[in-house]
């Protein structure tokens, strides 16, 4: 919706399009944040985050905007009910409304997705951080013979 079709818009809408734009680049953001935990890959993580941080800063914004202007609550029935929108403006308010709660949803759920990802990749350091320091019980070590011993000792592997 951009140019002249842009310029006759309803603010309302401009501002519910820039809402909608900004939660489609959170997802993409949280999309690669995912991608970037699961190949291990700390600069790409590192990028991901920037652009997560900046893609939310964004959203904030425009949420922040669309706010301003009287639409908080209940966006679908401020937008179905505004006075200044025409019947196929509001259509088209009403199919940005749904996008925004739609991706709204699908941030919350990637969001959480990623969260538990990270809980479970920090578990796991933390595991080989203590089998490493010694401090894991019932670690099964290998004795010179090749025999199992579930007696390690509290000998330090190495340090982290």
């Amino acid at each position: 919706m951009r140019g002249a079709a842009q310029e006759t818009m309803a603010p309302e809408l401009d501002t519910l399009a820039r809402e909608a734009e900004a939660l489609a680049r959170v997802l993409h953001a949280l999309e690669e944040e995912h991608n970037a935990l699961v190949s291990s890959d700390a600069q790409r993580l590192e990028s991901a985050i920037a652009d997560k941080n900046s893609a939310l800063d964004g959203y904030m914004s425009a949420k922040s905007a669309r706010e301003a202007k009287g639409l908080d609550q209940n966006l679908h029935g401020k937008v179905a009910q505004h006075p200044a929108l025409s019947a196929g403006q509001r259509v088209t308010g009403l199919e940005l409304a749904s996008a925004i709660r739609t991706a709204g949803e699908s941030c919350k759920a990637l969001n959480h997705r990623n969260g538990m990802l990270i809980s479970a990749l920090r578990d796991r350091t933390q595991q080989a951080i203590s089998i490493v320091r010694g401090n894991e019980c019932g670690v099964t070590l290998y004795g010179s013979q090749g025999n199992a011993s579930q007696e390690g000792g509290s000998r330090v592997l190495g340090t982290a």
